[in-house]
C-alpha cells in the first residue's frame, strides 16, 4: 500500500498559483524598476538642465533664452508629476503582488503541512499493521511448538 495524500490535486493546484504569482511579482517588480529608472533619467535631465540655465543666467543671456529656458524648466517639472504618478501606480501594484504572492506561499505552507503529518500519520499505520502481522506470526509460532 503506497501513501496517497487526498488533497495533492489542491496543492498541486495551488503550486501552480503560487509560480503564476512569482511571475507576475516578477514582472510588477521590472515594471516598477523600468519606470524608477524612467523617474530618475528626468530627474537627472533636469538638474543638468538647471546647472546649464545657471551658467547661462552668470554668464549674461537674453530674455527670450530665459522664457525658453523656464517653459524647458515647467515642461521637465510636468513630466517628472506624471512620472512620479506612473511610479507610485507601479510601486503599488508590486505590494499588491508581493503581498498576493506571501499569502499564496503561506497557503501552500497549510497543504504541505497537512501532507507531512499525513504521511507520519501514514508511516505509523504501517509501522503498527507490520507489528501486528508480525505479533500474529510469532503467536502462529508458538502454537505450533
Amino acid at each position: 500500500m503506497s501513501f496517497e495524500f487526498t488533497l495533492q490535486k489542491v496543492l498541486e493546484l495551488k503550486e501552480r498559483q503560487k509560480m503564476e504569482l512569482e511571475a507576475q511579482y516578477t514582472e510588477a517588480t521590472k515594471i516598477f524598476e523600468d519606470v524608477a529608472t524612467r523617474l530618475y533619467n528626468l530627474l537627472k535631465q533636469k538638474e543638468e538642465y538647471e546647472a546649464q540655465a545657471r551658467t547661462k543666467i552668470s554668464q549674461g543671456t537674453s530674455i527670450f533664452e530665459l522664457q525658453q529656458s523656464e517653459t524647458s524648466l515647467l515642461r521637465f517639472q510636468r513630466e517628472i508629476e506624471k512620472q512620479q504618478r506612473t511610479t507610485h501606480l507601479a510601486r503599488e501594484r508590486m505590494k499588491r503582488k508581493e503581498l498576493d504572492l506571501q499569502e499564496m506561499t503561506i497557503e501552500m505552507k497549510k497543504y504541505e503541512k497537512m501532507k507531512e503529518r499525513k504521511y507520519e500519520e501514514y508511516l505509523l499505520e504501517e509501522k503498527r499493521m507490520d507489528q501486528q502481522v508480525m505479533d500474529e506470526l510469532s503467536i502462529q509460532l508458538f502454537v505450533k511448538r
